[in-house]
């Protein structure tokens, strides 16, 4: 684990950021730390070669954290938009009843593929695939509003462990659905959760399924079956 703290900024309080990657990269920690520009930012990046399920690895990043703002981000993405921590801070701030962010996700949740209902999802996304950047534009720009959702994606996406009133699932091993339980669980106990497009990533990955997701979409559909197909209440 490596922990990159930076002295005080008198604009606006920082955030923490929870990485797990297989192998630590400096250059991509002062990325990172650039982007999201607040001097004292917290990055929180723990080496994890499989040893620890996503869910496990977040919610230890839940309890080292020591900001109420939290962001969990994938390894693999650039970040194109400049002082992230000011529009995260300022979205928490401006929308107090809300406390999980992302930047895609879906308000009609009908299984454990989120993206089943192309016409319920919102967010925009840029993929990066052989060598060529597209985006996918799920929904046109929110401008300073927030899209209420029941799940957010979980590349990119921001907690006020203040307002939220569940830690991830830790039934579900390996890499995938640590998102949309959490997600699902918080919504279930009074949690709202929005979309924003005022974050644009690059993923360096297109996203694939394998056998560990479809049996974690299973366990998922068994655990919360019961509240499918889910829709955001406007």
């Amino acid at each position: 684990m490596a922990k990159l703290l930076q002295p005080m900024s008198k604009n606006n309080y920082p955030v923490s950021v929870v990485i797990s990657t297989r192998k630590i990269d400096d250059e991509y920690l002062k990325h990172v730390s650039k982007m999201f520009s607040h001097p004292k930012t917290e990055i929180l990046v723990y080496e994890n070669e499989g040893e620890y399920s996503l869910p496990q690895l977040y919610n230890v990043g839940l309890r080292d954290s020591q900001y109420d703002d939290v962001v969990f981000m994938h390894d693999d993405l650039t970040i194109e938009t400049v002082n992230v921590t000011k529009k995260i801070t300022r979205l928490f701030d401006n929308n107090p009843e809300f406390g999980i962010i992302g930047i895609a996700g879906t308000n009609n949740l009908i299984s454990g593929m989120w993206w089943q209902d192309r016409a319920s999802m919102f967010g925009q996304v840029k993929h990066e695939h052989l060598g060529k950047i597209h985006r996918n534009s799920y929904s046109g720009l929110l401008g300073e509003d927030l899209k209420k959702v029941v799940i957010v994606d979980g590349l990119f996406f921001a907690v006020r462990k203040s307002r939220i009133a569940n830690g991830f699932d830790e039934g579900f091993p390996g890499f995938h659905f640590y998102d949309i339980p959490f997600c699902v669980s918080n919504y279930l106990a009074g949690v709202k959760i929005g979309v924003t497009t005022k974050i644009t990533v690059v993923h360096k990955s297109i996203g694939m399924v394998n056998e560990q997701w479809k049996q974690n979409k299973e366990l998922f559909e068994t655990k919360f079956g019961a509240h499918l197909p889910l829709v955001a209440i406007p």
